[in-house]
């Protein structure tokens, strides 16, 4: 019997060890500020930078040119796995490509995470630092203005405004504003933490032409059934509650 509770008692404090070293790095928003391999006056800051966000087994975020996403665990409370990398595959400037080739090159294996304050490094098992992060500020909605790269065209597609066209956002206290192809709308809007609820659109009553109603009729409709939003790298990223994704736009500060 005593050697079972002894057992028990050293699975129990392993498990508390890896909730534990999983709440320090989980939650926060990183910023990488260092990366092996890599000039770091290279790396961009500011709504442009290299960001990675770990969440109930999987890290997400931006890499210098795209979004990337994978999977993590705990082997042991000091070793944090990362497996490979995946993501979108637009192509940028020389300089954001040779970032993102840094970041998915040194982003990948068994790693010591280190704490300290609101910095994160991942030391390799030589005990050399691989990536350092930042932790970023509680991100906010308020003040942001967004021009619209994508949005939700109602039949599970994500498409680019028309050319000649821009739609737009601008977030205050409680309520967005923009222009959604040819007239200036507002809605209310609440926030609680990830989430997001759009209250009732109204807009101008300027006619365009059809195809550009027609779109300004699916920004909307996309943008009403928005549920979460969440910040990856330089862009604004919006979902529905079936995972769909609804709006995206640049992330550019009012």
């Amino acid at each position: 019997m005593n050697a079972k509770r002894s057992v028990f008692t050293v699975l129990g404090s392993m498990v508390f060890s890896l909730s534990a070293a999983a709440a320090g790095i989980e939650g926060p928003t990183w910023a990488l500020t260092n990366v092996q391999g890599l000039d770091a006056s290279l790396l961009p800051s500011g709504p442009q930078a290299v960001t990675a966000r770990f969440e109930g087994g999987r890290v997400s975020g931006f890499s210098g040119c795209n979004r990337f996403f994978g999977s993590y665990n705990f082997k042991q409370p000091d070793r944090l796995v990362i497996g490979r990398l995946a993501g979108s595959m637009m192509m940028c400037d020389g300089n954001a490509m040779k970032v993102e080739g840094a970041v998915h090159k040194a982003m990948a294996g068994t790693f010591r995470p280190v704490l300290s304050g609101d910095s994160l490094t991942l030391m390799s098992a030589r005990g050399e630092p691989v990536m350092t992060f930042k932790a970023e500020p509680k991100p906010s909605l308020i003040g942001l203005r967004s021009n619209v790269t994508g949005f939700n065209n109602g039949r599970q597609a994500v498409v680019s405004p028309m050319i000649d066209t821009t739609i737009s956002l601008s977030f205050g206290e409680g309520v967005v504003r923009g222009f959604a192809g040819c007239n200036t709308f507002q809605a209310s809007y609440t926030v609680d933490g990830s989430r997001i609820a759009v209250g009732p659109i109204v807009t101008t009553r300027r006619a365009c032409a059809d195809a550009v109603m027609e779109q300004e009729r699916q920004f909307l409709a996309a943008l009403k059934s928005t549920t979460t939003w969440a910040f990856s790298g330089a862009l604004l990223d919006m979902h529905r509650p079936d995972g769909e994704r609804t709006v995206m736009g640049s992330r550019e500060p009012g």
